[in-house]
């Protein structure tokens, strides 16, 4: 089972973020889901307020992104997600290729546990080769 059908099993019916080429089938999949509502964002805070706006509504939402994106995040999760008790579901990327994405990668385990948010599944990109 792929990923878009793993967590379409699970219920999530919402699906928000800022698109990146390593989850390019599972976006590609969700796209092609009638049933399924699909908004692509400019910048991953964006991503997290849609998300919550969807999730008042009723909705069973998750925010896609890359971990080069995820320092976005620090600010909606402490300020927004955690006070209110919200818990929306990261999928992230984890990204070690180009070089630009390595410290992110490096940091963003260690990032999310001194957040204290955990309803996050990681998908690390195979290095070149592997």
């Amino acid at each position: 089972m792929g990923l878009y059908q793993h967590f379409k099993a699970k219920g999530y019916d919402f699906f928000v973020g800022v698109p990146c080429s390593y989850l390019a089938d599972f976006i590609g999949e969700l796209r092609a889901d009638p049933e399924m509502t699909y908004i692509p964002a400019v910048r991953e805070d964006v991503a997290v307020a849609i998300a919550v706006g969807a999730y008042m509504a009723g909705r069973k939402p998750l925010v896609y992104l890359q971990s080069s994106g995820l320092g976005h995040l620090v600010n909606p999760i402490t300020s927004l997600l955690k006070p209110y008790g919200i818990s929306i579901h990261l999928l992230i990327s984890l990204r070690r290729q180009p070089f630009e994405h390595f410290e992110m990668y490096r940091i963003a385990r260690e990032l999310l546990e001194l957040l204290e948010y955990d309803d996050v599944t990681l998908v690390e990109e195979p290095l070149c080769g592997e």
